[in-house]
């Protein structure tokens, strides 16, 4: 199962217990994964397709808030593979038109509406629903641990610019990315994709990219670590290789004799540990010394060399 399914599955477990926010949500499944059809005598149709049974269950619940007569059908598309898409279907005249209304596809003089009314969206609870149907009905979030993209895609532009006016009432924003086939509103901000999550009902979800937001956050410190150690460790091993040099410069040259004997002592510490941290010399030393004592002796050694 992939993640975005696990997700679904979890928004479609969330109670619906307002009527604005079952209409809420009910208006973001219908324009997401819906299409409305005009019948001979005053009938009307409203038709929707889910690729997850959860989903559809959803939808049929909320329909019948409303006490509406509708009917699913369970249709094996075998276009991309053997699965299953899930149909509600509504019909019906004056009943039926004033559901349409009120979620929004019809306008108050009858009329279809390509922009969602504001009314529906009004409430911070109602904005919280809409994008949890507009997530279930034709929304993807990456993997955690992948990079973060979440994303709503929809034909309607309209409809997806009512998504990003629910989210901005939350305080989050997506942006629009106009394709010629599915345009979408998007995120790839971690924070944001995690507070969307949040906001639609999904805390499992968001605890995940959480846990992987704490991860990414440990390996980025380990790393910064290894690399300033391996960095470290470099510029120990070129400060000792040119130590020893200097020190066997100074041998050949009939300048060691001329050394007094605390550079001396330093000076044959290095050789027999070339590889020894400045700290542990300095500890070997008799008395023992600190860095910057031990430092300063092999800087001289350094100078003397090269002078």
């Amino acid at each position: 199962m992939s993640f975005t399914t696990e997700v679904k599955q979890e928004l479609n477990r969330v109670a619906r217990k307002r009527q604005c926010c079952r209409t809420a949500e009910l208006a973001a499944l219908f324009r997401a994964a819906g299409s409305f059809h005009i019948k001979a005598r005053g009938e009307y149709g409203l038709h929707a397709s889910f690729g997850l049974s959860a989903t559809a269950r959803t939808a049929v619940s909320l329909v019948r808030s409303f006490d509406l007569p509708l009917e699913v059908r369970v249709l094996d598309e075998r276009r991309l593979g053997p699965h299953k898409r899930y149909e509600v279907h509504i019909e019906g005249g004056v009943r039926l038109v004033q559901f349409l209304n009120e979620i929004g596809v019809l306008s108050d003089s009858m009329s279809l509406q390509e922009k969602l009314p504001l009314r529906i969206i009004r409430k911070p609870c109602c904005q919280s629903s809409f994008l949890r149907g507009a997530f279930i009905a034709s929304g993807s979030v990456s993997e955690p641990g992948s990079s973060a993209h979440l994303e709503i895609y929809s034909d309607s532009e309209p409809f997806l610019e009512t998504v990003r006016e629910a989210a901005a009432g939350l305080g989050l924003r997506l942006s629009l990315a106009h394709r010629k086939r599915h345009p979408a509103v998007y995120s790839k901000n971690l924070g944001a994709i995690t507070d969307f999550l949040v906001a639609t009902g999904g805390h499992q979800a968001a605890l995940k990219f959480e846990e992987r937001s704490v991860m990414s956050g440990i390996r980025e410190e380990a790393n910064r670590r290894a690399n300033c150690d391996q960095a470290n460790a470099a510029r120990c091993t070129r400060a000792a290789a040119r130590q020893i040099s200097a020190i066997e410069k100074l041998q050949r040259s009939g300048g060691w004799d001329r050394l007094s004997s605390s550079l001396i002592e330093i000076a044959e510490l290095r050789l027999a540990h070339p590889s020894t941290t400045i700290a542990d010399l300095g500890q070997m030393a008799d008395p023992p010394l600190g860095k910057s004592a031990v430092n300063h002796r092999l800087r001289r050694l350094v100078a003397l060399a090269d002078g």
